[in-house]
Formats: structure tokens, C-alpha cells, sequence
């Protein structure tokens, strides 16, 4: 055996792992063993270059060697419970760490390792017990008094957990791990102020330290003092921006004053890093669910509504055909148009957010090349945003009393502004109908006034008069006082002339009263023509109409009896249907 050429090769092998190139370093170590089979220090090298490369098998049969060779070889045995515990095989891995302990009791890293195995295996004694003989150290282990006052919190002795770490800081007083441990158990004991002194502490003694910065901006920020939270947070994540909790602790701060746009943005960041957290993706729900009306989902949910525009769009586009679609929320019905073998189409969306998402679902679907998206109102495009020119427009954008999304004013502008002649437009009409209707219990806060005997109309101020409310009408009580009269008909392709502001059109029409109930208001509703055949209704009765019902209260109830005739005026702008002055005659 040539030991001046087995340690330089040995020193070569080294060199080169320093260096990142394993496989040249790999080649020196067995040179090395091909010249001495025994060398300890050439086997554990290569063991620990296999785990370099991620090749734990090889490693574990090298340290197994190497303890053929010395049993009692500190860093095989105690390499090997670490790898063991990495796989979470503990009942592996505690024999060879409590070997490495038996040999080397004073390395607090075996004790440590050893006592977390035995906390996972709910042996907390046998844990405490290899912990206690280094917190009498010279010097001591801050990490075993650590550990030790995690054991004792998960025996529920909070007590002794906080004496613990007092000893501690007594003993360190500027370490940060123990005043960020202690003001927890304190912020758990419901001692604010007490807590709020360590964490601030932690953050003056270590200004750079990520968990100080990160539990004092967490606490601050839910505890009223947000502004401050968020500098601390801020740099918890310039200090650790891979850390996907600070992003959480961070959407809930600015959720908490408002900033949404920054909210969403933490959440997402957080997301990127850790993207199957369930709590991380709900509390991004919550926060984009304000900026997207929750009936986008019931709507969708609406497969009638859903059906009715696919057939209507089948029906009317064609190889020629390039589509608007006004208000494309998820991007469905564009991609129907797209589907149906539209050139083009165009799709805008207001809010930022279901642009967004629509974006997503159109590149899932392998529409990006077919569909453009603008996020903006479509009133906002001109004739030099779109090339060609529509032909089609499509668009869902009705309330339930029809005209209050500005379906009117859409269409009025893109067929003025936007389109070529002739433009088809799903749907081409609708009818708005209705009927008299008494309805007790919604009637008795419309307006507002007595309720179980006390006066309650100072609420009254929080109702808007003469603006018609949604309701589904088969969720509440009520009856028909009339059959159905007609209200108005609106004509999408070509609507009426602009109605200026603070102006509207009005007539007065006639209803036979059928009933000897009070009459609170109307209800109405409309009939979608989606094209020459297909129509679709938002009337009550219909399954899982998404629409539901406009109802207009009068400003006090009629009564009414069957055969007389209610007068009445109706009043509708581009936006809005409402009734005034009713009448018995």
C-alpha cells in the first residue's frame, strides 16, 4: 500500500468535489480504495459524494462498510440516522444516532437529532433525557433548551416552557429564536403587551433575522398595527423571498387595509412556491370573489341559458363571421363563437381579474390564436382596435330587469362605432313583461317602517326608492294580483337613440287586477330572442334561472279588487325600468 499515493488521491478527490465534479472526484476516491480497500476516510468521502448526487443507496452501503471496518465510526453512524430519518424511517435511524451518542455525548447535533426521533415516536421523556445533560454545558446549547421548551409545550406545560426559555435568555440574553419562542407562548396565553415587547426585542437584537422581522410583522398586523406589520414583513421577504409563509402573513395584512391589487399579488407569490396549500388558495378566493360578482358562478351554472347561446351562435356564425363578444367574463362564449368556426374574435372584459382568468381558460382550450382579449370596457375601443370589422356581437350582459349591466349603450356604441352594416346581434331582441304582485313579508321593508312593533324606518335611508331589487320569486311568499301585460320590447340591433341623463321615456299603461289581495309592486321579468327561432326566459318558474326576478315596489301598498283596473306610469332610461304614480281606476 503506497500512502503517500493513496492521500493524494484522496486530496485530488477532494479538490474536485469542492469544485462540483463529482464524477472526477468519484474516479480519485476509488483509485484511492483500489490501493487501500480500508482506508475509512476514502469510503465515508465517497458515501458522502453518492449523497451528493443523490444516489442514497450507494451512500448507505458506504457507511455500512466503513462500520464493518470500525463499528464505533462517529460520522458513519451518525450520517446514517440522518439519511434514515430523511426517508422517515426512525425506527432505523435511532439505533445508529444512539451509537454516534454513545461514542460522542457531548456532540449536541446527535442529541438533537435523537430527541426529535424520539418526540416523533411520542417518547417525550426519552427526549428530554438526552437534552438535559447539554443544557449543563459549558458552553451551553441554545437549541437543546429550545427543543426542551417545545417538549414541554407539547405536554401543555406552559409554564415550565417559558421558565425554560427565561433560563435561557438569562444565559444568552440577545438570542432572537428564544424571544420570537417566548413571545409566542405569551400571544398564546392571551398576554398581548408582554408578547409584543419579545418580538420587538427579537427584531432590535437581529434586524436582519428572517423569523424575528416575520413573527413581529405577523403580530403587529393582526393586532391593529398593520402599517407597522407590513415594513417588518416586507423585509422578512427581501430577507427570505423563497419563504411562501411571509407572502401569506403579507395577502392578509393588505387584505386587511384593503390594497386588494397587493393582496391577490402575495397570495399568487405564495402560491408560486407552495401551490398546493389549500388555505393560501382559498384566502386568494375570498379576495378576487369581491371583484367578481358571485352570480358569474350561478350563471354559468345556468345550462339553459348556456345552451341557448350556443345554439344561437351556431346558427349565426359562420366561416366569415368575426365576433364581438361584450363582457366576456369566463370566455365562454367567445369560445362557442371561436368553436363555430368564427376567422375572429374579439372579446373585452372590464375588470382585471376576469380578464385574467378568461385569458387562462381561452390558452386551456386552445384558443389564444383565434380569440384577442381586450381588458376594457368596450366602449373604451375604437374602430382602429379592431381589424376586420365585426360582424357578430355576442353578449350576456343583463340583470334581472334587463337594461342595468348597459346592454343598451354596449350595443348602441359598438354598432355605431365598432362594427360593419347589417351586424347580427346574439341576442336580437327581448319582450319585458310582468305582472301585478303582493309579496307580504318583502313588502313590509319596502319601504321600511314597523317590524315585530318597534319603528324601524331610520333603516329605511339604507333602501333606494323606485330601484327594482333581484329576488328569485319561488324562495319567497307572494301572489299574482294580474295576469302578464307587456312592459316594454327592446330591439338589440337597432336600439333607440340615446337617452341624455337625468332624462327618460315614459307612457302609462293599464292593468286588470285579478285579486283581492294588496298589491305592493310589480314583478317583471324578460324573453331573450336569441335569433328568428330560439328564446330564452328569465320569467319565474324556470329552473335554475340565473336572472331571477326584478320586483319594483310601490311607495305604499294598493288595495285592490278583482275587475278593477290598476293605472300606471312606466319610465325606463338605457339602464332602467321603474314605475311611478299607480293608481286604482
Amino acid at each position: 500500500m503506497d500512502t503517500a499515493k493513496d492521500e493524494s488521491l484522496l486530496v485530488q478527490a477532494k479538490s474536485l468535489q469542492q469544485k462540483g465534479d463529482l464524477v472526477n472526484a468519484e474516479k480519485f476516491y476509488q483509485q484511492a480504495l483500489e490501493n487501500n480497500p480500508n482506508s475509512l476516510e476514502a469510503i465515508s468521502s465517497l458515501a458522502m459524494l453518492y449523497l451528493m448526487k443523490g444516489d442514497a443507496h450507494n451512500a448507505i452501503s458506504n457507511w455500512q462498510k466503513a462500520l464493518k471496518i470500525n463499528p464505533t465510526d462517529i460520522e458513519s453512524l451518525s450520517n446514517l440516522g440522518y439519511v434514515y430519518s430523511q426517508f422517515q424511517d426512525f425506527n432505523t435511524a435511532l439505533p445508529y444516532l444512539e451509537s454516534a451518542h454513545k461514542v460522542a455525548p457531548e456532540r449536541d447535533d446527535i442529541c438533537l437529532q435523537i430527541a426529535q426521533i424520539r418526540t416523533h415516536l411520542g417518547n417525550l421523556s426519552g427526549a428530554k433525557e438526552v437534552l438535559a445533560p447539554l443544557m449543563e454545558s459549558v458552553p451551553i446549547s441554545p437549541n437543546a433548551y429550545l427543543m426542551y421548551a417545545q417538549l414541554e409545550l407539547l405536554s401543555n406545560d406552559f409554564p415550565r416552557a417559558k421558565a425554560t426559555l427565561r433560563e435561557l435568555l438569562d444565559k444568552n440574553p440577545n438570542l432572537p429564536e428564544a424571544m420570537i419562542n417566548l413571545g409566542s407562548i405569551l400571544e398564546t396565553e392571551g398576554n398581548t403587551k408582554e408578547a409584543l415587547s419579545f418580538f420587538k426585542n427579537a427584531a432590535e437584537k437581529a434586524p436582519f433575522h428572517f423569523q424575528a422581522n416575520l413573527e413581529l410583522g405577523r403580530f403587529m398586523s393582526s393586532n391593529g398595527q398593520v402599517e407597522n406589520g407590513l415594513a417588518h414583513l416586507n423585509k422578512a421577504a427581501e430577507i427570505q423571498p423563497t419563504d411562501w409563509g411571509v407572502h401569506v402573513h403579507l395577502g392578509n395584512a393588505y387584505q386587511e387595509i384593503g390594497d386588494f391589487d397587493k393582496a391577490i399579488n402575495s397570495y399568487k407569490k405564495a402560491l408560486s412556491i407552495n401551490p398546493n396549500d389549500l388555505g393560501t388558495r382559498q384566502n386568494l378566493s375570498r379576495v378576487t370573489s369581491r371583484f367578481v360578482p358571485p352570480w358569474h358562478l350561478k350563471m354559468l351554472a345556468d345550462h339553459e341559458r348556456n345552451d341557448a347561446f350556443e345554439k344561437a351562435i351556431k346558427n349565426t356564425v359562420g366561416e366569415e363571421s368575426v365576433v364581438l363578444d361584450i363582457g366576456t367574463g369566463s370566455g365562454l362564449l367567445a369560445m362557442m363563437a371561436a368553436k363555430s368556426g368564427a376567422k375572429k374574435v374579439y372579446a373585452c372584459e372590464q375588470s382585471k381579474y376576469i380578464a385574467d382568468a378568461a385569458l387562462e381558460n381561452i390558452t386551456k382550450n386552445a384558443l389564444k390564436d383565434k380569440i384577442q382579449l381586450f381588458q376594457s370596457k368596450s366602449t373604451q375601443l375604437t374602430n382602429e382596435d379592431l381589424d376586420p370589422k365585426p360582424n357578430v356581437i355576442v353578449a350576456e350582459i343583463f340583470d334581472s330587469g334587463l337594461l342595468g349591466e348597459h346592454a343598451i349603450p354596449s350595443f348602441r356604441h359598438a354598432l355605431q362605432n365598432l362594427c360593419s352594416k347589417n351586424t347580427k346581434v346574439i341576442p336580437k331582441a327581448a319582450e319585458v313583461k310582468g305582472k301585478l304582485l303582493y309579496a307580504p313579508k318583502l313588502g313590509s321593508v319596502n319601504p321600511i317602517k314597523e317590524i315585530s312593533g318597534f319603528d324601524l324606518s331610520g333603516f329605511d335611508q339604507f333602501r333606494i326608492p323606485e330601484e327594482y331589487i333581484t329576488q328569485n320569486l319561488a324562495d319567497i311568499t307572494h301572489e299574482f294580483c294580474s295576469e302578464e301585460f307587456k312592459i316594454i320590447d327592446v330591439d338589440f340591433e337597432n336600439p333607440w337613440p340615446a337617452i341624455a341623463p337625468n332624462q327618460c321615456r315614459r307612457f302609462e299603461i293599464h292593468v286588470e287586477v285579478n285579486s283581492d289581495q294588496q298589491i305592493h309592486g310589480v314583478a317583471f321579468w324578460f324573453i331573450l330572442l336569441m335569433d328568428d327561432k330560439i328564446k330564452l326566459s328569465s320569467a319565474p318558474g324556470r329552473k335554475d334561472n340565473h336572472w331571477g326576478q326584478a320586483i319594483s315596489f310601490f311607495p305604499q301598498p294598493l288595495y285592490g279588487k278583482s275587475g278593477q283596473k290598476l293605472r300606471m306610469i312606466v319610465n325606463y332610461t338605457d339602464t332602467q325600468i321603474w314605475f311611478e304614480d299607480p293608481k286604482l281606476i
